[in-house]
């Protein structure tokens, strides 16, 4: 049996004449999802002669091809790698590498890394399959996917989930907490790899539209939501904000947004008043992990009416089917309402099984009780509401894209003027926070901000570069020896509520 496979299915019979993808003049009904999906999958198990559990990646802009092979990927049992397309190459090799990936479904045009076996596109897949229903067995306990997320060495990892874990998010939250209805036309304006790629699914079974727009403009989104009369959308906090300034804004009707999900990063409280004040209370805020792709915390759209502007910098309070804690160090629960300030932890079948080949990673954030330690340090109030402070880690979130510093130093270190570097994130209005580096060069030797940014971003994907540099004699240590990062970010975040 494979559960998720028949709910793809009934959708395709349910909803056969209406669209179900949009993209440009382009229109996919349920139908021809529903026949491409299956010849992708033949194709993929057939003349490709992949076994059920292998690792495919799908490295693709927002287009229906990458919906129709997410469909074929969960047909033929074999477990999906996306790769956001905005990583750089090296990038890119790694997580191929990494994930042991047997096939890669990309653009045909794209110059393919010699480790992947099979490298085509979806148009190429189509005449090798066939349109005949099809579907392999799986159980719930058979791996879904591997999203890759950076880790503290620097280097992405992969998160393993289940299929429980998709068929869990699909019914307790999108079900329960979104609400999608068969008459919601979805906008995917986030990377399908991304957070948006999350809620492709549950719409595509409900018989909603999913709307994809390749790449990001405020012009290109406004006049998607009006000529398609979108209903629902996922943004990052930063899009919110772009949303807000662009000027041209009033041109468009918008009108029909009943919903905006926003996710990603901290959005903060005087913009998301704003946001009310020009849409309406149609927001919901939801908080998750790539660990925890279900989200775990929900601010719902009632939260979101003004008289409970006071929780507009709450992440939300617990998701249907999640357990969520907030422990202090000596693992007690913090007291609602006291101030006290403890690591979210979350429970519940939609977590990863562990980080794919890093068994010892894996023990240190679900330990033996399976709970998973976030790294994020939250308070909660006296209703339950949970409110992000700071993070254990030095993660930084830009534009909702998770940047770890590490990784961003180790570029720097290799560029030959270099000595000592530390990458933090400071506050930015657009973006929520922005990568700065503090360098130290080596005696005798010279280099300009700009160097160092462009020597970042041939390495790095752009949004990883560094945005401004600063020049130290040396960075400031520790007794022990490590640099103190805590006295670099002050200055920058002084006087304000959340230090992320």
């Amino acid at each position: 049996m494979n559960r998720l496979a028949q709910l793809i299915a009934r959708a395709g019979q349910q909803f056969a004449r209406k669209t179900a993808f949009i993209h440009g003049d382009c229109r996919v009904t349920f139908a021809e999802a529903e026949e491409a999906s299956n010849r992708v999958a033949s194709a993929l198990t057939g003349p490709l002669g992949l076994k059920p559990g292998t690792r495919v990646a799908i490295l693709l802009p927002n287009c229906p091809e990458f919906a129709i092979a997410d469909l074929a990927l969960i047909k033929a049992g074999l477990v999906r790698v996306p790769i956001n397309p905005r990583l750089a190459p090296p990038e890119v090799e790694h997580i191929l590498a990494d994930s042991g990936a047997e096939a890669l479904i990309c653009d045909a045009a794209m110059a393919v890394p010699p480790s992947v076996r099979h490298a085509v596109s979806v148009d190429e897949l189509l005449p090798l399959g066939t349109p005949e229903p099809f579907t392999l067995p799986t159980t719930m306990d058979d791996p879904y996917m591997i999203l890759y997320t950076s880790g503290t060495t620097g280097r992405p990892k992969g998160a393993v989930t289940t299929v429980r874990s998709r068929w869990v998010t699909l019914f307790y939250v999108y079900a329960n907490e979104d609400f999608v209805h068969e008459t919601d036309v979805m906008l995917h304006a986030a990377s399908l790899a991304h957070g948006s790629g999350t809620k492709m699914l549950p719409n595509y079974i409900k018989g909603a539209a999913n709307l994809f727009l390749p790449r990001f403009s405020m012009e290109a989104f406004c006049a998607a939501i009006q000529e398609h009369r979108v209903t629902t959308t996922w943004l990052v906090p930063a899009q919110v904000a772009m949303l807000l300034d662009f000027p041209d804004r009033p041109q468009y009707d918008l009108s029909s947004l009943r919903t905006v999900v926003y996710a990603g990063a901290p959005m903060p409280a005087e913009r998301l008043r704003q946001a009310i004040s020009a849409f309406g209370p149609i927001f919901v805020q939801v908080y998750g992990l790539s660990e925890a792709p279900q989200p775990a915390l929900v601010l719902s759209k009632l939260d979101h009416h003004p008289e409970n502007a006071r929780r507009f910098a709450s992440a939300g309070r617990p998701a249907i089917g999640v357990d969520v804690r907030v422990l202090r160090e000596d693992g007690a629960t913090v007291a609602p309402g006291s101030g006290e300030v403890g690591e979210i932890c979350l429970y519940g079948e939609h977590l990863m099984t562990g980080y794919h080949g890093r068994p010892a990673e894996t023990a240190e954030v679900l330990g033996d009780d399976g709970w998973f330690h976030t790294g994020d340090l939250a308070t909660v109030d006296e209703d339950g509401y949970v409110y992000i402070v700071d993070r254990k880690k030095d993660l930084i979130i830009s534009g909702g894209y998770n940047i770890y510093p590490r990784e961003v130093e180790e570029v720097l270190y290799q560029h030959p003027a270099v000595a000592e570097a530390a990458v933090i994130g400071v506050p930015d209005e657009q973006w929520g926070e922005a990568v700065k580096a503090v360098v130290a060069l080596r005696p005798g030797m010279t280099a300009t901000a700009e160097a160092l940014i462009s020597h970042c971003r041939e390495r790095l994907a752009g949004y990883k570069k560094p945005r401004s540099v600063d020049f130290v004699p040396a960075l400031p240590r520790s007794a022990n020896g490590k640099i103190l990062k805590r006295e670099l970010r002050q200055p920058y975040w002084e006087g304000r509520s959340r230090q992320v």
